[in-house]
């Protein structure tokens, strides 16, 4: 390399960090920011609303469309405009259960802890049998299909204990709730490479387009195996949590969900503890009776399915057109109240909204809150938005006029304090977020790890080249405790972190929507 070309180089870079040394921070704003989000927080009272009385809000359910009504009425106090309900395109399905119970009536009653799967059908009335054990792994997050046909002719009627392989629980000698170190923020921010050796969560090497074609194929097979199960006459299935001290983790990734796809048989997940109580008293030649029931309901009108949006509209004439988005999944599983996952990171952006509208700033450009549908069912609220504003996902192709979104940030993975953000490989904004998050290092928040974080609904956004970020947040309790359990309620949502996280975003989003330019893309456009 010629002293030349390098002179070059420093020059840019100098040039570079000099242009971000400029960026503008309006202290007296974030004091402002500061006294609303601290002093007169609404977060926590928002976060009851949405868990302790709307929750859960299951996608495309009746309970979700209540909770978006809520949602609604609320961002227009705030005073948003542009405040609307927008029903997503697509072949959807929601599910609510009546009532449902499984007993131990023989050799001695016990009451069984238990939840039903979402999207399976009610019992035939009451079921009463001896459980069947059924030992058959799951491959990749399904069963080897040709192993099913070793049970062929011997599940009708059956109250099948289906042993996916998980092992009986033992006594764990790890806290339960942890942040995150200062090693482990430096070695993150440390990072050079996106997808690294050693992450703080979820990092997938496969990208957007890859993961769905992984997901229709699991799906079918997923349909294959639920349909064996049909046509066996299984009366019902039983499957073991994968949590500990009798937590018990319910979703529905292993079933089909879509509104062409095939019902499911009944089928429950019940405590680890329990299930392999009952393996044990089979293996001894003891055969416990159960009595259980579910009663449920299939709900396929386009009303239950709806993104949430208001704005407070851009200032400059210029610039109004561009927005700066924020935004949340909005839906939960059915165990708990939604609260940790992903209530949190609802309540805490429909607080940033609060906190911007209430002390009367005025952006450049329009900030929009979106509050997600569908998250958990493959990102259906997120690619329906982006389908319709930015471009098709499975092309890359984007639309004649995309929208012009200067930046989306999403905040999603439980409700641990924000301690930085993931930059998605985004290299060319490193230099604006640190300067943006000088304010707060104080409170911890100022790692910016080249990561690419994945599982949440930013990365449609990123699919297409829009600049979006996923926020480091504390793990807390999330996986070990809160994640698509039962414990997924209120009391496991920590006040001060939450006021933080409004306080932190209200600033950052603010900026952005007030520089000059939008934030630098990852590729060039041309």
């Amino acid at each position: 390399m010629t002293v030349q070309k390098v002179f070059i180089i420093v020059l840019l870079g100098f040039l570079s960090s000099a242009l971000f040394a400029q960026e503008k921070v309006d202290q007296l704003v974030i004091s402002r920011i500061k006294e609303e989000g601290f002093q007169r927080s609404q977060v926590m009272e928002t976060l009851s609303w949405l868990s302790d009385v709307y929750g859960p809000r299951l996608f495309a359910s009746p309970d979700y469309l209540e909770a978006a009504e809520w949602a609604k009425g609320q961002l227009q106090k705030y005073g948003l405009q542009n405040v609307r309900l927008d029903p997503l395109d697509g072949n959807f399905r929601g599910w609510s259960a009546e009532s449902f119970s499984i007993e131990m009536i023989e050799p001695k009653y016990t009451p069984i802890f238990a939840f039903p799967k979402p999207y399976t059908s009610s019992t035939k009335g009451e079921v009463t049998g001896d459980p069947f054990i059924m030992k058959l792994k799951l491959e990749h997050g399904v069963p080897n299909l040709d192993s099913l046909q070793k049970f062929h002719g011997k599940l009708k009627g059956k109250i099948v204990f289906w042993d996916r392989g998980i092992k009986p629980v033992t006594p764990s000698f790890k806290a339960s709730t942890t942040r995150f170190t200062d090693e482990q923020l430096v070695k993150a921010g440390q990072q050079i490479d996106p997808i690294p050796q050693e992450y703080l969560v979820d990092v997938s090497k496969k990208n957007l387009t890859e993961l769905m074609e992984e997901w229709r194929a699991t799906d079918l097979k997923l349909e294959k195996m639920t349909r064996f199960f049909i046509e066996e006459g299984v009366s019902a299935v039983v499957i073991a949590s994968d949590f500990i001290y009798g937590i018990l983790c319910v979703d529905s990734y292993d079933l089909p969900f879509l509104r062409n796809q095939i019902k499911a048989v009944p089928t429950f997940v019940i405590s680890n503890e329990q299930f392999s109580r009952i393996i044990r008293m089979k293996s001894k030649g003891i055969n416990p009776v159960l009595k259980l029931h579910l009663n449920t309901s299939f709900y396929e009108e386009k009303k239950y399915a709806v993104n949430i949006f208001g704005e407070i509209p851009g200032t400059d004439a210029r610039l109004r057109n561009e927005i700066v988005i924020i935004g949340a999944h909005f839906d939960t599983w059915n165990a708990g109240t939604g609260a940790t996952d992903n209530g949190a990171g609802s309540a805490v952006m429909m607080e940033v909204m609060r906190i911007l509208k209430t002390i009367g700033l005025k952006p450049k450009r329009t900030i929009r809150i979106a509050l997600w549908a569908g998250e958990e069912q493959e990102f259906y609220g997120s690619r329906d938005y982006v389908e319709k504003r930015v471009g098709d996902i499975s092309s890359g192709k984007l639309k004649a006029e995309p929208e012009q979104i200067s930046a989306y940030f999403n905040l999603d993975g439980g409700s641990g304090q924000i301690r930085g953000i993931y930059l998605q490989g985004n290299e060319t904004v490193r230099p604006l977020f640190d300067k943006l998050l000088e304010p707060f290092a104080y409170l911890g928040a100022s790692t910016l790890a080249i990561q690419n974080k994945t599982s949440t609904d930013h990365v449609v956004f990123d699919h297409l080249n829009v600049p979006a970020f996923q926020f480091i947040l504390d793990p807390l309790n999330y996986h070990t405790v809160t994640h698509h359990t039962n414990l997924d309620v209120y009391e496991y949502a920590i006040e001060d972190d939450l006021k933080k996280n409004a306080v932190i975003i209200a600033s950052l989003v603010y900026h952005v929507a007030m520089r000059d330019e939008m934030l630098p893309r990852k590729k060039a456009v041309k």
